[in-house]
């Protein structure tokens, strides 16, 4: 009984099917349209339904006649079916949602779906009456520029902001920020926050960006469409609930005047920046080297409105007297402020070669200021040091005018004693004489001191021998030099104890010719030491020259790995000399 049941129920199923498939059989494709409206403002979208009777799927639809005019933002399908009065219907909608590009009449062209031709369209595209909170808008978005007219080249500003009211917008997209002839880059991440705006509080989503304009003319920012979809909160995603409707909106873009670098610019380089500054720094005192000395400099540069990439090398990699070694340079950008700020920093390591004068040239860039519109320059003034022979002092340059003031202070005593002896020099006369040699040895003096304050500024620096160099190498100077070593590490400063330390290595290795802590350190050749050299010297420059900018746990360490060091090497040479005795000839003489 059971089989002939399950039977039955086959068989009704079977002939439920084959009525379904005769039906749709029957029915004749048919293609009807329906649009949601026909007038709407610029930023908006519209909706052309497409329903296709008759069929379940398989239907192609030609969308290429709406490009040239509309923008194709989405498109989504929907299949019924329905039975009435034992009689099924089947249907399937096509949802096209589109952007007009431009304004005024629009015509949505006629579209092959199904082997038929769908009806044409015209909408109208209007202005939209007032943006912003006071036309009553949910989403609605904004664009700001820093300048309506800059240099090629020159740092502008772009951001968009979008405000919103609702919650639950899905798939936000804006249209892509890409002028011709500009390079465009986004300052970090988005900004999301809150304002609150006649009395209503609005959600923001905030891009920013900044455009460098490659070459003069007109520079097009095309204007800003924001799309997205809204629920309610309620829509089931798996199954495409087709509550979610599009949401939209629009900005206007721009035409910014770029304009040629000014002729009176140089020719080498074109820096148009808010601002520019060039500083340099060194690693040790310029005023006591000698040939071998080293000294690092850093020459650094930071633009206000301009990249990083953008700032040019500084080479200087030839300077008379000294071996320059350049490093490669360190470029960045940063935000601040909502402003770009390139960087660029170079280092040069210079190696004194010889004894004399050494000029390092002046550093001279060229930039236009944008806010001022005028040209400046970053400057770093060419600086004068004199390299020391090793072991010799510096003369102290002759004292200008002096020598010459008092040949002529001794004219004019000799020219007043004249004038007195004559008995028929008028006494008015004399008066006189007397005042214009007041006034002369006024002037006279004057002058000399000014000149000696020029002197005084413009002087090289003076380098006196130390006392690192001052005793000769002798045998058993030694042991007296490590002792005084030991007195200073425990209160001397670092300089001091840097002094001693040559000293003591130059008695150590009797060699007249070890001028520095890196020699000193190359000969030590342990790499505890050298650490404990780079301390020392870390401490000169660290700002505090005083006992605690080198600590005393540094300073014992130092101690104990000089003594243990001179403790090895005097057992290894007194093993050689005990072993010296007994050891065996060459087994062939040369």
């Amino acid at each position: 009984m059971k089989r002939l049941l399950s039977l039955t129920s086959l068989l009704t199923v079977l002939m439920t099917v084959l009525l379904f498939s005769a039906t749709a059989l029957g029915q004749q494709a048919r293609v009807e349209t329906q649009l949601d409206r026909t007038e709407l403002v610029r930023g908006e979208t519209v909706t052309l339904t497409v329903r296709v009777h008759g069929q379940q799927g398989g239907v192609q639809i030609d969308l290429e006649p709406l490009r040239d005019s509309f923008e194709v933002v989405s498109t989504r399908s929907a299949s019924h079916l329905r039975s009435v009065n034992n009689r099924i219907e089947s249907w399937t909608d096509y949802r096209l949602v589109l952007f007009p590009r431009n304004l005024g009449e629009q015509e949505i062209p006629p579209i092959a779906v199904a082997g038929e031709q769908t009806p044409s369209y015209t909408i109208t595209v209007t202005e939209p009456t007032g943006t912003g909170p006071g036309n009553g808008s949910d989403v609605f978005m904004e664009t700001v520029l820093s300048k309506d007219s800059i240099y090629v080249q020159e740092q502008l500003l772009y951001t968009i902001r979008l405000y919103y009211t609702i919650a639950g917008i899905r798939n936000p997209n804006f249209t892509e920020v890409a002028p011709e002839g500009a390079v465009v880059q986004t300052l970090g991440p988005p900004h999301q926050y809150e304002r609150l705006i006649d009395g209503t509080r609005y959600g923001v989503y905030e891009i920013n960006y900044v455009i460098f304009p490659q070459r003069s003319g007109e520079l097009e920012i095309p204007d800003i469409v924001f799309r997205g979809e809204l629920t309610d909160g309620s829509s089931n995603f798996v199954f495409r609930n087709p509550n979610m409707r599009p949401i939209t909106a629009f900005a206007d873009g721009y035409t910014v005047e770029v304009k040629e670098r000014p002729a009176e610019f140089p020719e080498n380089t074109w820096l148009p920046a808010q601002n520019i500054q060039i500083t340099e720094s060194w690693s040790r005192d310029i005023t006591t080297m000698q040939p071998g000395d080293s000294v690092r400099r850093t020459i650094t540069v930071v633009a206000s409105g301009l990249d990083g990439a953008a700032l040019p090398p500084l080479s200087q990699n030839e300077i008379e007297g000294m071996n320059v070694y350049p490093e490669p340079a360190d470029i960045e950008r940063t935000v601040i402020d909502g402003n770009v700020v390139g960087t660029r920093v170079e280092s040069y390591e210079l190696v004194a070669t010889e004894a004399g004068s050494v000029v390092i040239p002046e550093i001279n860039l060229p930039w236009w200021d944008t806010d001022d519109d005028e040209q400046r320059e970053a400057v770093i003034p060419s600086s004068f040091i004199r390299i020391a022979p090793v072991g010799g002092v510096t003369e102290e340059p002759a004292e200008a005018g002096q020598e010459g003031g008092d040949l002529t202070l001794a004219s004019l005593d000799s020219l007043q004693d004249e004038l007195i002896s004559e008995v028929q020099t008028p006494a008015w006369i004399l008066n006189l004489m007397a005042l214009v040699i007041v006034v002369v040895l006024g002037m006279m003096w004057w002058l000399w001191r000014r000149q000696q304050q020029r002197n005084e500024q413009t002087e090289a620096p003076v380098i006196h021998k130390t006392e690192a160099y001052a005793s000769d190498i002798e045998d058993g100077q030694e042991q007296q030099a490590f002792t005084e070593l030991g007195n200073r590490l425990k209160n001397a400063d670092a300089q001091q104890i840097r002094l001693q330390l040559i000293a003591w290595g130059r008695q150590y290795f009797m060699d007249a010719g070890l001028y520095n802590l890196d020699d000193l350190a190359a000969r030590l050749d342990s790499a505890d030491i050298r650490d404990a050299f780079t301390q020392l010297q870390a401490s000169l420059y660290s700002g505090n020259s005083g006992k605690d900018a080198y600590s005393s746990e540094q300073r014992q360490q130092l101690l104990e790995l000089l003594t243990r060091y001179r403790d090895q090497h005097a057992q290894q040479r007194r093993a050689e000399r005990q072993a010296a005795p007994y050891a065996l000839p060459p087994l062939y003489r040369n």
